[in-house]
């Protein structure tokens, strides 16, 4: 009969630390891929150049043909679809199954700051110093459960900058 409870034991033990793994896995999954698909995605949008600014020589983004670049380079990487506003819902084949959203878009260039700067923004933590034309986006979502229990709150912020 011992033999049996330790058993038992082992197999309530292992259930448990198997679906902390997997969605240890998860958050960390998310994590990295959000990371991945912002730098991309941010990187994808400052390729959107004025370019009557740029034959002056001066690095102005395009923001309109810069949010659809980055809207697109987020809705490939992360099979998402765009939504309302800077809501992305993952698609039926996506990894994902929370929203996510894109909470904080800045461009900085040379029609509205003096390079280098020291750029800080305490609604999300962010301070860095800025030498050239930049991109700031913040994006959120919510890791995917496995198993039971709530996912974690994943929120990444990326910098993408030109530098002189």
């Amino acid at each position: 009969m011992s033999e049996v409870i330790k058993i038992m034991v082992l197999i309530v033990l292992f259930s448990g630390l198997t679906t902390l793994q997997y969605n240890m896995d998860a958050d960390e999954t998310t994590t990295r891929q959000l990371k991945n698909s912002l730098e991309l995605a941010v990187h994808d949008a400052a390729l959107a150049l004025d370019e009557s600014q740029l034959s002056n020589g001066e690095i102005v983004f395009d923001q309109d043909q810069a949010i659809e670049q980055f809207k697109s380079s987020l809705e490939n990487n992360l099979q998402l679809q765009s939504g309302e506003g800077y809501l992305y819902t993952p698609t039926e084949n996506s990894f994902y199954k929370h929203d996510f959203y894109l909470e904080h878009l800045e461009f900085l260039d040379d029609s509205n700051s003096t390079f280098p700067l020291v750029y800080e923004n305490s609604d999300y933590d962010i301070l860095d110093k800025i030498n050239g034309p930049s991109i700031v986006a913040v994006v959120s979502t919510t890791s995917p459960r496995y198993f039971a229990g709530n996912g974690i709150t994943a929120r990444k912020a990326v910098v993408y900058e030109y530098t002189q």
